[in-house]
């Protein structure tokens, strides 16, 4: 390909190829994204100005820099991050390299690969969209790149042949037979997270709180919701603390306690694990199968992951968790570290003037309701003994330094506690009937041992010092809040109110039907269609298909029986309608002689066109005798498909 039929077959190929590496921007490092899109714009300007490639080793020199970049900034080169990284830049140096037809098809291919690579990322709606825009524009590149039509008529025949395979497309994704994970089940790094929860909890370290809208997973409870002060997501577990932080220590790991009393729910999560780690409603009875319990009452995932799941599972809530610890157990759970005396003494007091251990945990909660402690987003940092400074000085802090607080007096006391950590409340979405729940709603309560009942007992002391936390969220808890983090402040308009509930809900159905629709949810379509729960989805496909088969062999059938149109007669026809839309009085009794006569009024260059076209008819039907005539009759009948002329002004 050379001169300006190469410029008008590639350049739609580089447009594609930048299309559909647009949406990695969001993902990838910038440098990446700004010098592959500046290979593409350089290999158009070269095509544009018809200049020559550099020479082969000059490129293969440029690309082994970008390649150590590369290692450099993510530290591998395969790997979710890294292996897309290293596609789009070997699309961006193979486009300096294609010369033939054969190299931009092979680009093209790549291109294919680099569409599917966003939803390593994401699986919304929007990168679903982007993602049929970029298979279009590939389509539309491998069309212009392998025939001579114009721009308006490759467009048009791209989007049919997409459209044409939209209900197949439709059919294979409903019948074909699920894996068991999403194709891009791929590892994430180990230092992103999408719950935010960290390993363990130091009050005092952080003096500036800023809480994420991030959504971390949603709720869809079979029946009445439980109220909101209800919704306590259990996820971790932490019960050591060292003087600075409380951490889980491991020496507890078997699972045990039964669930007393509470009232039971049904409900559906659907989550991305977090390091393995899935939410639970605090008290979780039963729990889908593939989770493992572990001590606590938490759950996991057998091998962690990065894909979202979806479970089901049953809670009661406001229950108590029946568990006897024998004397080493006690022990471990009433340990602490030297230190925090002023507390200690504290806790003396108030538990000799306490009758019993339920009623030295309610006098704790009144002292933090009662003694001037403030809930806030920005306390000040801690040193030293940090119980001592934050319940004597401070009196600030936010749920970690209450919790941590509580449970210190109630260790200091000798009754045994534990800290849990996960989530509290979540906002209700009345568009799509579901809850969901955000890194802003990250939580930390306390669970104490009590010996008269034998079992934990769930105390919240930041219920204490802030009921709007628990009932409304920590928006209405901390009204600074809604300054330092706009979309969490304020009540905008009803009207974006309901266009965010209603895109929320859409991205909720999206979610649970489309990039959630595995082996469970096809066996419930399948049932809802009276196919039974055993249904053979592999017999499926092979009856829908042959079923598609038998309606199109009469179709078929009719269309072998109808004569065969010639393509002189064709292209005859198509000819004189060209003709007639640029003003030429056309008859169809009229030879090629007349026809070339009326044609006078078309510029000079369509006149030319017009008499070699009217010149090759009459050869081709009154002088070619030949066996190649049929060929060269097509032939022609391209010529005339090409042949477009103006009015002439």
């Amino acid at each position: 390909m050379t001169g300006s039929d190469a410029l008008r077959r590639v350049l739609p190929v580089l447009l594609a190829l930048a299309v559909t590496a647009a949406p990695l921007a969001r993902y990838l490092p910038g440098w990446v994204v700004g010098l592959s899109a500046a290979m593409l714009l350089a290999r158009g300007i070269l095509l544009w100005q018809q200049r020559q490639l550099p020479p082969r080793w000059l490129v293969a020199l440029a690309v082994a820099v970008p390649l150590v970049l590369l290692w450099l900034t993510l530290r591998t080169l395969i790997g979710r991050e890294g292996g897309s990284a290293l596609l789009l830049l070997l699309v961006g140096f193979k486009a300096f390299e294609t010369f033939s037809l054969r190299d931009w098809r092979v680009l093209l291919a790549l291109g294919f690969f680099l569409a599917a690579t966003p939803l390593l990322f994401d699986q919304s709606p929007l990168a679903a969209g982007w993602l049929v825009l970029s298979l279009f524009s590939l389509t539309w590149a491998m069309a212009a790149l392998h025939g001579k039509q114009p721009i308006l008529t490759s467009l048009r025949a791209t989007l049919q042949a997409l459209l044409l395979s939209l209900p197949l497309m439709l059919v294979l994704f409903v019948v074909m037979p699920r894996l068991p994970g999403p194709l891009w089940s791929i590892p994430a790094a180990s230092a992103t997270a999408s719950s935010g929860l960290a390993e363990d909890m130091a009050p005092g370290s952080i003096s500036q709180l800023i809480p994420s809208n991030e959504p971390v997973f949603t709720a869809v409870f079979a029946g009445a919701a439980p109220p909101r002060r209800d919704f306590y997501w259990r996820v971790m577990l932490f019960d050591q603390f060292d003087g600075r932080r409380w951490f889980n220590a491991g020496a507890v790991d078997e699972p045990g306690g039964q669930v007393l009393g509470g009232n039971p729910v049904s409900y559906t999560l659907t989550v991305v694990p977090d390091k393995g780690r899935v939410p639970v409603l605090d008290l979780p009875g039963e729990v889908a199968e593939g989770l493992r319990e572990r001590a606590g009452m938490v759950w996991r995932q057998p091998r962690p992951s990065d894909t979202r799941i979806r479970y089901r599972a049953g809670s009661h809530t406001g229950a108590l968790l029946a568990e006897p610890l024998d004397a080493s157990h006690l022990a471990y759970y009433r340990h602490l570290p030297a230190g925090n005396e002023r507390t200690r003494a504290l806790a003396a007091s108030i538990r000799a003037r306490s009758q019993g251990e339920e009623d030295y945990i309610r006098s704790l909660l009144e002292h933090f309701r009662l003694e001037n402690f403030r809930y806030t987003l920005s306390p000040p940092l801690l040193e030293g003994d940090i119980v001592d400074q934050f319940l004597f000085q401070t009196r600030q802090g936010f749920c970690e330094h209450y919790a941590s607080a509580l449970a210190f007096l109630a260790r200091a006391a000798g009754i045994p506690s534990r800290v849990v950590v996960g989530y509290q409340g979540g906002e209700y979405n009345p568009a799509g009937g579901y809850w969901q729940i955000r890194s802003s709603d990250a939580h930390a309560w306390v669970e104490v041992w009590l010996a008269s009942r034998q079992s934990w007992w769930r105390v919240d002391p930041t219920a204490a010092v802030s009921p709007d936390r628990i009932e409304q969220g920590v928006e209405q808890a901390v009204p600074a809040v809604r300054a330092a983090v706009p979309i969490l402040g304020g009540r905008p308009p009803a009207w974006i109110m309901a266009l965010r509930q209603h895109w929320l809900a859409a991205n909720f159905v999206w979610q649970q039907w489309v990039v959630g629709y595995d082996a469970g949810r096809q066996r419930s379509l399948f049932r809802s269609l009276g196919l039974g729960p055993e249904v053979d989805t592999a017999a499926v496909l092979k009856g829908l298909l042959l079923g598609a088969v038998l309606a199109l062999l009469p179709l078929w059938w009719w269309w072998r029986s109808l004569p065969p149109r010639e393509p002189l007669l064709v292209g005859w026809l198509l000819l004189a309608q060209r003709l007639r839309r640029v003003g030429v009085a056309v008859t169809s009794a009229d030879t090629p002689a007349e026809l070339l006569q009326r044609g006078t009024s078309l510029g000079e260059a369509d006149r030319e066109q017009l008499a070699a076209l009217l010149d090759a008819y009459v050869g081709l039907r009154y002088r070619t005798r030949e066996e190649a005539a049929p060929l060269a009759a097509r032939r022609w009948l391209r010529g005339v498909r090409r042949f477009r002329p103006s009015a002439r002004r």
